[in-house]
């Protein structure tokens, strides 16, 4: 996961093929939020901190928790 701004540039993207590409500049990106290609070639986004879990697992130590649609 990465912020979706370069600069002072907020972005959006589309998946393609085995990257994305932003709307804004029409720039590719690849998995490791660095454009590859296009006017933003050589921008790293910086990533977001945050944890993957499975639901099973956290079901087992949060029984608690509850879900909201």
């Amino acid at each position: 996961m990465f912020e979706p701004v370069a600069g002072d540039r907020a972005l959006s993207f589309e998946r393609d093929g085995d990257g994305f590409v932003d709307d804004e500049t029409d720039s590719r990106w690849n998995v490791l939020g660095e454009a590859v290609d296009g006017p933003l070639e050589g921008t790293v986004l910086e990533p977001v901190a945050h944890l993957d879990t499975f639901w099973f697992a956290w079901a087992s130590f949060r029984p608690d928790t509850e879900i909201v649609p």
